[in-house]
């Protein structure tokens, strides 16, 4: 019998696909940052849902204000890994009996102030006694039909962005303050349309490996092209994981383009290698000229 230790977080999602039922209505259902259903009029809906579970994303001596922060604003990351705009979120919440209600408020407050923030409005739930404190959202977003973006998509040629510096998210306690890259998304989305994204939740490694195979292509990227946080060195930023920043890709001419923009709403992008076809797998360049094979593991959660 296969453990699914050695299955595997994403082996386990392969083996879950057979059991959806697309019906019409699903333009895309497992396999990218949110599904993407059919509503009426120009736009699309977007569906996703994250779960935190004490000891394994938090642990009880964090602030639990932080915690309901991290909660909310991982789902609105995958909103916005899609082009799209967070609207509604439902809350189930797990905790011990013996917990204190200052506790769970102090959740709640945490994400209520992000939903504020993003105008999101929490409408309902669910909760129930667990052992440990365990926190589902489920958010629905909106995203106009000609600025959904999917992970698949890149093509050879293409240039890969990252949004801001990564790694050492854990260490710095920055994995539970961040800010989603709603905004970011909107204007990519609106402005310069990329041809894949999606957020950087698992490290960098791993995430652009998705971004290759739902893509069929490769990648060659520059390690001296890596924005890092201080004290952070480029392996760890490519495997740190809980960034949740924009990853993307977009054709040469958009991404010039990109660079040179300079309008009032003019927002930082990194970039930091090409899109490669296929056979020529995922590389990156030492700074001594030397191409590496990247070893695209992340974070495991079997």
């Amino acid at each position: 019998m296969t453990k699914l230790s050695h299955l595997g977080e994403f082996g386990l999602i392969e083996t879950l696909k057979k059991f959806q039922n697309l019906l019409p209505r699903v333009v895309k259902g497992i396999g990218d940052d949110a599904a993407v259903l059919k509503v009426k009029g120009g736009r699309y809906l977007l569906f996703t849902t994250d779960m935190l579970v004490e000891d394994v994303h938090f642990l009880r001596r964090m602030p639990a204000k932080a915690v309901g922060h991290k909660a909310l604003a991982c789902n609105l990351s995958d909103v916005a890994a899609m082009g799209g705009e967070p609207v509604f979120a439902v809350v189930s919440l797990g905790v011990p009996g013996d917990i204190s209600a200052k506790y769970v408020k102090d959740l709640y407050t945490g994400m209520w102030e992000v939903a504020k923030e993003f105008g999101v409005s929490i409408v309902g739930g669910d909760t129930v006694r667990s052992e440990k404190v365990v926190v589902n959202i489920a958010l629905l977003g909106e995203v106009e039909k000609r600025r959904l973006i999917r992970r698949q998509g890149a093509r050879p040629g293409d240039w890969i962005f990252v949004s801001g510096a990564l790694g050492g998210s854990l260490k710095s306690g920055r994995h539970l303050k961040f800010t989603p890259r709603v905004k970011e998304a909107r204007f990519l989305a609106a402005k310069f349309k990329p041809s894949a994204m999606m957020d950087l939740s698992d490290g960098l490694a791993g995430d652009l490996a998705h971004i290759l195979k739902a893509s069929c292509v490769g990648a060659l990227i520059e390690e001296k092209l890596i924005p890092c946080h201080r004290g952070v060195s480029p392996a760890r930023a490519m495997t740190d994981g809980e960034d949740f920043e924009l990853l993307f890709t977009m054709p040469a001419t958009r991404a010039k383009k990109l660079l040179e923009y300079e309008g009032d709403d003019k927002l930082c992008f990194y970039p930091i290698g090409v899109v490669r076809p296929r056979r020529e797998g995922f590389r990156i360049v030492r700074p001594s000229g030397r191409i590496d094979v990247v070893e695209t593991k992340g974070y495991r959660h079997f």
